[in-house]
Formats: C-alpha cells, structure tokens, sequence
C-alpha cells in the first residue's frame, strides 16, 4: 500500500508541476502576442538605425530598409507546409545602404514532383525599397546542421544563419525580414508563435486534469488495499 501511495505522489507531483511550467509558458506567450500586437502598429525603423533601439526580442519589429541583393547568395528552406502544400521558404541575401548583410524572405514556393528538380523562384535583381517586420526562425539544438547542397539555389535543411555565414564568409545579421506588401509575389507564412498562450493553458488544464484523475485513482485504490488488510 506504501508503494502504492508513493508511486501515485511522485507522479502527481510531476504532473502539477507540468501544469504550472505549461501555466508559465502560457503567460510568457501572452506577453509576446501582446507585444507583437503593439509592434503591428508601429511606426517602422529603418534598419541601419535598428542596432540603437534595444530589443531583446526582435521578432515582430517593423523595419524600412533600402536594399541591394547580392548575386548568386540564393536559399531554399526545405520541408515547408503553407495550406497544405509542401515545399520551400525561399531567401535571398541582401545588403542595406550601411553594409548589414540580411536574408530577405522571398516566400513560400511549392515542391515540384520530382525531388532532384528546385522550383523555379524569381529572385530580386535591383534595388528594392521595402517595409518588412523581422522574425528570428528557432534552430532545433538537436538538428541544426545545414545539409546546404552545392546546386544554386542552395537547398537547406535549416536556416542556421550562422553557419551559413561562415560558409559565404559573409557576416550575416541574425534575423529574416519578411516585405509587408500587398502585391508581394509569393505566399509568406506569418507564425511568430509557434504555440498560442491558449495552447499552453489549454495544455496546463489537460495536466491538472489528468493529476486529480490520478489522485482520486491513487486514493480509491488505496481506500480498497486498507479494506482488503482489515478483513485479513
């Protein structure tokens, strides 16, 4: 019966604890939807003035900027689903009047049938003006390598700019803009939280749930162990 009550406490005790961590994360999304909104209304900066502005979250800024794309510096962002369709994020490197190197996203472009074939992306091959928001893309620390294949564009297995930057030796800033425009060529999937606030508290509640299951289990079961050693 000990065991029994033991067992049943230590794993309660990691469920509530799963419930408060998912409670946590959910207020921390909160926040950042919050912010993300106030940021959707404000005015944009221009990106050669962004390093004076202190952000310690930068996904969501609007910024302005006067680009020039670098030839031949091309991406494609594997395993991509928009609308239920597979296929790539398309990027292409870019330079601003002060020199900051930049990915421009391109947007989503669809697989072909055919694997070894790379869609066809119209690239950017003059000097664009454009009002874009920022948006850092999070690297899995279990899979974070390239896999950059040598064909241009290159294929990615993910967009770990940092690597990429020493591969071109070029010294790449570490985020993506992504053009705000009506008339943009290609689909830009927009998902700057993975999980919503929502999510995580619905989460939360699924936890505490399954702890109370467990406790009142725990206890009837323990309830019947008593009863069944009294009678012995």
């Amino acid at each position: 019966m000990w065991v029994v009550l033991l067992l049943t406490l230590a794993v309660f005790c990691i469920l509530v604890n799963l419930g408060f961590w998912q409670l946590s994360r959910s207020e921390q999304k909160a926040a950042i939807e919050q912010l993300l909104q106030v940021r959707e209304q404000a005015p944009a900066i221009k990106i050669d003035e962004l390093h004076a502005v202190e952000f310690e979250y930068l996904t969501g800024a609007k910024v302005s900027a006067d680009l020039t794309p670098l030839e031949g510096r091309y991406l494609l962002l594997d395993n991509q689903v928009f609308q239920g369709k597979v296929g790539y994020l398309a990027y292409q490197l870019m330079t601003s009047r002060s020199g900051l190197k930049v990915f421009l996203e391109r947007g989503f472009v669809p697989a072909k049938a055919q694997r070894d074939q790379l869609p066809d992306v119209v690239w950017i091959n003059e000097p664009i003006y454009v009002v874009a928001r920022l948006y850092q893309r999070s690297v899995n620390p279990l899979s974070d390598r390239l896999y950059m294949e040598t064909a241009s564009p290159h294929r990615v297995q993910n967009l770990n700019i940092e690597q990429i930057g020493q591969i071109w030796e070029e010294n790449i800033e570490p985020y993506v803009l992504q053009p705000m425009s009506s008339d943009w060529p290609y689909p830009q999937p927009w998902q700057p939280v993975p999980l919503s606030a929502k999510k995580h508290l619905g989460y939360a509640v699924q936890w505490f749930s399954m702890a109370s299951v467990l406790l009142i289990l725990g206890g009837w079961v323990a309830y019947r162990l008593l009863i069944s050693r009294e009678k012995i």
